[in-house]
Order: structure tokens, then sequence, then C-alpha cells
């Protein structure tokens, strides 16, 4: 990172991830209705990353990518959970509270799990050390809030998850100050059904959706004020983002698709990133990234150790965190379930498939399309007639990857049903 030392050797970690939070509904991000500021500090202390992807334009896969630096296919978990299913993070996979935890962290979860049910699935069982919130998403039944790996309440008044789990992070920090922490903070919101504080009901301009996310930044604003207080800002990274795209509100910033989609509305995310000293203020970074690049990137920051006995798709993206660049263009590809739905390679975007598909026409009869994110980030103008070269090099590509995963689905759905732990 920066040439400066830091003041502790191993930082301080935060995560905040929100569930459905567009990529435009931010101020930082360009929002002129809803009101950030909080979260927008953190983008001028930090760094923007511009082009930060999640894995999956739906939960539970971004969610899985997220904390083994994997692609969901490979960890077994494509598709969004319910509480009836019995599949789940295996325990073959070494998640990224689990690397923290043996660099010598310690690691908390509060919120949304969405990575299995079962007891074998639960977060405790993974890496952290403590948990509190919901296991999948609010609009599933039973709602219930776990402490642990028990139920604490049926009776969950969803208004007050925000601050609740605001609160238990804050008091996890408190009793950690002298040794390195890991706060993985999973907001419910702005996923549907809302719900929101009575004093932040009618505040926003835009609506109940705004209300929440208002809330969502006056609640993230008290945790890095609490860092203050403590003396810990400087010790501490601080990463707020989003599982994947909005779904019937919120803004993605003039982006194509939505949740579901594999259009850059349903997979660009937000993110910012303070680390005082390290992170360079007020950077904006426009390097293609993934969520799944955490988990190789804090082990490079932090002395953690990476699995070398499987495929790690993540990759040190440290530099771009200091506002540098990375060496070459790496593809990212992007699935819908099992089927490969588009690929990215530097300024190029190939569309193979899509989800939903479009019953009243005859599916892809405009497929593959092809898009220069950088003179187009809304993909609008299919190219492909112009660049063939482009369109044989991405498509073999998607090719040769798509085999890779179909080779070893079967395994992966195996470890993740808990009929094999290798």
């Amino acid at each position: 990172m920066s040439d400066q030392s830091p003041t502790r050797i191993q930082p301080n970690i935060v995560l905040v991830v929100m569930d459905d939070l567009g990529y435009g509904d931010l101020g930082c991000t360009g929002n002129t209705i809803l009101r950030t500021p909080r979260i927008d500090s953190i983008a001028a202390d930090g760094i923007t990353l511009r082009h930060m992807y999640a894995a999956s334009a739906i939960c539970t896969p971004s969610r899985a990518a997220l904390l083994t630096g994997r692609y969901p296919q490979r960890v077994g978990l494509p598709r969004v959970l319910s509480p009836r299913d019995g599949t789940g993070l295996s325990s073959w996979e070494h998640t990224l509270p689990e690397m923290l935890r043996d660099a010598g962290y310690r690691t908390a979860m509060f919120g949304k799990w969405h990575l299995g049910c079962r007891p074998e699935h639960y977060p405790t069982r993974h890496g952290f050390d403590e948990y509190a919130g919901l296991l999948y998403s609010n609009d599933m039944h039973p709602v219930e809030l776990f402490e642990g790996e028990e139920i604490s309440t049926t009776d969950v008044d969803q208004a007050t998850l925000t601050g609740a789990y605001t609160d238990q992070a804050i008091d996890f920090i408190e009793r950690h100050v002298d040794q390195p922490f890991f706060v993985y903070l999973a907001h419910t919101m702005p996923h549907i059904p809302l719900h929101v504080e009575e004093e932040f009901r009618g505040r926003s301009a835009g609506g109940r959706y705004g209300d929440v996310v208002e809330s969502l930044d006056h609640h993230i604003g008290r945790l890095l004020g609490r860092l203050d207080d403590l003396g810990l800002a400087d010790d501490t990274l601080v990463m707020v983002t989003s599982d994947n795209g909005p779904w019937f509100e919120g803004s993605t910033g003039g982006l194509r698709g939505t949740k579901l989609h594999t259009y850059e509305g349903g997979i660009r995310v937000p993110f910012v990133a303070r680390w005082p000293g390290r992170i360079p203020a007020d950077a904006v970074s426009d390097e293609p990234v993934c969520l799944f690049d955490l988990l190789p990137t804090l082990a490079a920051l932090v002395g953690g150790t990476v699995p070398r006995d499987r495929p790690i798709d993540g990759v040190d993206v440290s530099e771009v965190l200091a506002g540098r660049s990375i060496p070459g263009p790496r593809p990212l590809f992007f699935f819908h379930w099992w089927t490969l739905n588009a690929v990215r390679s530097g300024p190029w975007k190939l569309h193979l498939d899509r989800f939903p598909r479009d019953p009243n026409r005859a599916h892809g009869m405009e497929l593959p399309q092809l898009f220069n994110l950088e003179i187009d980030p809304a993909e609008t103008y299919d190219l492909k007639d112009g660049h063939p070269d482009v369109l044989e090099h991405l498509t073999s590509l998607a090719t040769d990857f798509a085999d890779e995963i179909a080779a070893q689905r079967p395994a992966a759905e195996a470890r993740a049903a808990g009929r094999a732990t290798a």
C-alpha cells in the first residue's frame, strides 16, 4: 500500500455489506436524492472502487464467494437457499474469518448469513467467534433471530435490526480494543420487506427505501464515531459495499439491469474503503475487481494463509486499494445458477446468455452481445460486428471456464449437500 508505515502491523477490519443496495444509492456514487454523509465520508477519507463486482446477482452465491474467495459454483452454492434447504456452506471450505482467526484475529458477524440453516452451516462453525442475526433473508419464514447457535426470539421487530446489529458490533469492538478484530456487519436492509425505526420514517425524499438507506448511513456513522472515540480509526480498515444490485427500488446509477441480471446493474456494487495512512484520501479506481478478491487481499495485508489445495479465484488487490493499478486484465465470469451468462476482460464484456429470459420472444435472438464498458457502461450498443477478434477471444475464455466449472459441479454439489468433505 502506501510508503507510510501503519500504526499496527495487523489492522482491525470492519466489513459492512448491505442487502440489495444499488450502485447508485450513495451520494459518493452520484445520488442526489438520498442523504448518505457518513458513508460518503469514508469515500472522502479513502477510496471508491467504481468497478467492484459481486460474484453473483443474487444473495447466497454472492456471499459464498465473498467468504471463500471462490466462484459460488465451485462452492456448490449457485442459487438462493431457503430455510427448507439441506444444503449449505461445506466445512471443507476455508473462509475469510477462518483465515483471519488463524492469523490472530477475534471474529464476529452480525446480520444476514444465508449460507445454510443446519447447525453445521452456522457462522460459528465457519470461523466466527460470535454471531447474532438472521440465517436467511427477511422475506423468508419463519423470521428467527439467532444469538450464537440458539434462537433468541421469534418475535422479531425488523425495524430495530439495523440499530441492534450496530450496537452488537460496537460492543464487540469495545471488548477487543487490545487485539486485532474482524467485524462482518451484514445488514438485513434494504432488502424487502422494508422496515425502519420511527425516527427515520418520512425523513427521506426517497420514500421508505430512502428512509431505510439513510438509517443505515446513520448507524454506520455511529460505528465510525465509536472507532474515533476509542482511538482506533487509524488502525482500522473500514469497507462498505452491497451483495448485489437493487431489486424493486433503488438506483443502479444508470447501469442496465437490476438484481437477478448479469448486466451491470445487477452485479456492479458500491464499494468504499478507508484506512488512514494506508489508503489515499479522496481516491477513485476503475480497476475491475470482485468481492471474492477480499480474502486473498486481506490475507496479504495481515500475513494470513490462502489454501493452496483448491482454486482460489480472488487475487490480491491491495495495490488497487492503495490507488494503483494491477498489471493486465484478468477475466471475470458471471453466472446465473450453473449457466455462464457473461465474461468481462478489460473494458470488454460479452453476454452469451441471460436471466430472466423473455417468454414473449425467441430467447437470445440478439445474443451474443459485446459491450465496451469504458465508453458504454449502460451496455446500450452491441459492438460484436465490428470486433470479431474480441468476440472470438471472450467466447473462447467463456467456453473454457464453463467447461471447467461443469467438470467440478458434481463434487461441489456433493460437498454443499454434506455428501463429501473433499
